[in-house]
């Protein structure tokens, strides 16, 4: 075993944790926000896949996004090119209602165009700086740290927003 492969079985776990974490939610228990200035699962699940999106491809292909590539802000009628990075409580509340499903869908895409990039990946490459002048220390090795804790926080989101709403394990 080598690192694509704990960098797969990491992603995996994710989505897998994910997926138990959304099984059977309503629509309002996915946009119940605990305070005024939380996130709801909605947008947490909108911002995991499109960070993830990002990461992989502006941040190390150095190219188009699966969200532009291949038309999904249209499908979802959804912010055309952001990723709720930064964004204000406001933001958070006002985002728009969007069909489930049809974000896994995206975001299915978007972890196999990230899997078929990690498989990719030499020994070599983790120390590479996809874009040297702007911040060599960020090499492929901390962009995909990074995205395993990003995506490791967010699904501990969700779960505990889910269980705020229907208690342990249900």
């Amino acid at each position: 075993m080598d690192f694509r492969n704990v960098v797969e079985l990491a992603l995996d776990e994710y989505m897998q944790d994910l997926l138990k974490a959304l099984d059977g939610l309503t629509s309002d228990e996915r946009r119940y926000q605990p305070g005024p200035e939380s996130n709801h699962i909605d947008y947490t699940v909108w911002h995991m896949a499109r960070v993830e999106d990002g990461w992989m491809n502006r941040g190390i292909r150095r190219g188009p996004q699966v969200w532009d590539r291949d038309g999904w802000a249209a499908k979802l009628g959804l912010p055309e090119s952001d990723s709720g990075f930064g964004y204000t409580a406001e933001q958070v509340t006002a985002f728009p209602a969007f069909d489930l499903d049809e974000l896994m869908n995206y975001y299915r895409a978007v972890r196999a165009d990230a899997l078929e990039l990690i498989q990719s990946f030499s020994d070599e490459d983790l120390e590479r700086a996809p874009n040297p002048e702007r911040n060599p220390e960020n090499t492929i090795a901390k962009i995909l740290s990074h995205v395993l804790i990003e995506e490791a926080e967010h699904v501990g989101q969700v779960a505990y927003i889910r269980g705020l709403q229907r208690g342990l394990s249900k």
